[in-house]
């Protein structure tokens, strides 16, 4: 299905006659819910090839069983061991589709693109961020799940918050069935009446959500969030409103999003303004992105400015599978790395130490002053968009974050030091670097074909007190719209 924004809802344009495969463009209009997910199922069955640079061809796909909707729901819940979590502060080894480490590969990777002329600047989220792929239970419709468990592993490892650990990690912790639990206990406790009603029931069964599902499970958590909708089709800059967004969110170090600055800055974009005085490649203390449009949803962790001078998006995919090479560099660059802390945080010890940032009487979406009806992308989840050593200064890997002069009065302001490790660099020379950053690339190109997009964000404010959990519950209010 696609979906355009109107009136802030992101509504069903296409017609069901033409159901493609979002993986490999097979029509599967013929087919019934069964042969697609047996379909999916083939295509994340065989490990993608980085390289590759041509579509797959269509998969044949087997005869439905004699009770497909008995052998589904039977596979659905038999793969309990399967919905698992992680994040970087536990000693255990990482789930197989879980990958840390990428952030680091990809910083080497691109200072390697700049050093031989095809990069400019690029800038990264923080670097204990963690790719989560879907598996074969949840291929076609976990993709929203997926992200939101990306944005819990960062959320739930961050230094910078650390009352955001316990919040999420009590009464359940994030998983795909514990979101949907999540999301249902919300619904119980008064929180987004319409979703209620238009899902109605969500634990047990696959259905799709969106990123306003998502803000859902988060507020009644008390996580402060912010959800932007961007209309590419009335915006005179096209797909530039949004990569300007981006480029805007990555450079202050906490807050919210400045959307006018973003819609009335009609100067020439260099980037040199956002990124003036930093290294070419920058990592930062930001929080990844959640990006979705019609039949997809992926997590934004960065952006490259290309020698061209256009903005490309750097992405987690869920749907994408990295190489087996790919994803064993990355666990030996985490490996490798110090321990940024060693336990998870506890609530006492989180109260002890919270480095607290207030938010303005603004924060919250309810007291936006022009606000949205909520959106949701629920069609099938099955698409997706489709580092040579720098002689540099920066040898040091000493990061500062990201400001400039109209940003000095930001709270949280410093520098991140990641320390100098000679075996990170030899491990990622191991790939090479433009298929390495083809993986992750997204550019503007693949952005103009949606018109409509939505972003969820974390601005990184104090956890949301009791009376403003209270006051969010029965809003259908949920964001901005920027054109």
């Amino acid at each position: 299905m696609s979906y355009t924004l109107g009136g802030g809802r992101i509504e069903n344009t296409r017609s069901a006659e033409n159901e493609r495969c979002q993986l490999c463009t097979a029509n599967l209009t013929h087919l019934t819910l069964f042969q697609r997910e047996q379909h999916y199922d083939k295509h994340f069955s065989d490990e993608p090839k980085a390289s590759s640079s041509t579509k797959p061809k269509p998969l044949r796909v087997d005869p439905p069983s004699e009770s497909p909707s008995k052998c589904i729901w039977k596979d659905w819940r038999n793969h309990k061991g399967q919905d698992q979590f992680w994040h970087p502060a536990q000693s255990a080894k990482p789930p197989s589709n879980f990958t840390p480490g990428l952030i680091p590969l990809l910083k080497t990777h691109l200072k390697k693109s700049h050093a031989a002329g095809n990069t400019r600047r690029a800038t990264l989220c923080y670097d204990r961020a963690v790719l989560v792929n879907r598996e074969t239970w949840d291929a076609g419709w976990g993709c929203g799940y997926r992200n939101f468990m990306m944005a819990c592993s960062s959320l739930m490892d961050q230094p910078f918050q650390p009352l955001y650990f316990p919040l999420l990690d009590d009464p359940i912790p994030p998983s795909v069935r514990n979101l949907q639990q999540w999301i249902e206990d919300a619904w119980k406790a008064g929180f987004d009446p319409e979703g209620k009603r238009e899902l109605k029931k969500l634990v047990d069964t696959k259905k799709w959500i969106g990123t306003s599902d998502v803000q859902v499970a988060f507020t009644s958590r008390g996580i402060p969030s912010k959800l932007v909708d961007f209309d590419l089709k009335s915006s005179e800059k096209g797909a530039a409103i949004l990569t300007d967004w981006v480029v805007e969110y990555f450079s202050h170090p906490s807050g919210a999003v400045d959307a006018n600055k973003v819609v009335n800055d009609r100067r020439p974009k260099t980037i040199n303004d956002a990124l003036l005085g930093a290294s070419a490649v920058t990592v930062t203390s930001r929080m990844p992105l959640i990006l979705q449009h019609d039949g997809h949803s992926r997590t934004i962790v960065g952006y490259e400015v290309s020698k061209t001078g256009y903005v490309n998006l750097l992405m987690f995919d869920p749907s994408k599978l990295p190489s087996k090479r790919l994803r064993q560099t990355a666990l030996e660059l985490f490996a490798s790395a110090p321990a940024r802390h060693n336990a998870a945080p506890n609530t006492t010890n989180a109260v002890a130490s919270s480095s607290s940032v207030k938010r303005p009487a603004t924060a919250l979406s309810l007291n936006n002053p022009t606000p949205l009806k909520r959106s949701r992308v629920d069609n099938q989840e099955g698409g997706s968009s489709r580092v040579e050593h720098a002689d540099d200064d920066d040898e040091d890997d000493e990061v500062e974050i990201i400001h400039d002069s109209r940003d000095q009065n930001v709270p949280g302001r410093g520098k991140l030091f990641l320390g100098r490790d000679k075996k990170k660099a030899g491990a990622a020379d191991t790939i090479s670097t433009p298929d390495t950053l083809k993986f992750f690339r997204v550019d503007p190109k693949k952005l103009v074909r949606k018109k409509a997009y939505q972003i969820l964000y974390f601005p990184m404010y104090d956890p949301l007190s009791d009376a403003e959990k209270h006051a969010a519950r029965g809003m259908n209010v949920y964001g901005e719209k920027i054109s």
